[in-house]
């Protein structure tokens, strides 16, 4: 608990806490508030999920994907299709979470 005061008081006396978070094109500099810099240690994706907007499970797949969304359609063999969505490549983690939960087709399955 200490640490957490201590982080307060900085942010207090006009410091921030910056945290690099891992994204498309390399990465993007965040500021954390300091439960979220003291929560790095024990979970840094779910951390990285919230500054950028989404789930911890989300952020993983978006980073993964580099901002794609896949196909929604099943392939004859029963998997996923792992085509891209018409015009879902390189989105930001909103765009990228608007068309994910859309869902949608790739060009060979009527996109």
């Amino acid at each position: 608990m200490e640490k957490l005061k201590l982080l307060r008081a900085l942010v207090d006396a006009g410091c921030e806490l910056a945290v690099y978070v891992p994204a498309l094109g390399g990465g993007r500099t965040a500021v954390a508030t300091p439960g979220q810099a003291l929560r790095l240690l024990e979970d840094k994706n779910e951390i990285y999920g919230e500054l950028v907007g989404l789930s911890r499970t989300n952020y993983i797949e978006w980073v993964s994907s580099q901002g794609s969304v896949y196909c929604s359609a099943k392939t004859r063999k029963g998997d996923r299709c792992r085509n891209t969505v018409v015009a879902a490549t390189q989105l930001e983690p909103a765009a990228w979470k608007t068309k994910h939960e859309a869902g949608g087709y790739c060009a060979t399955h009527g996109g």
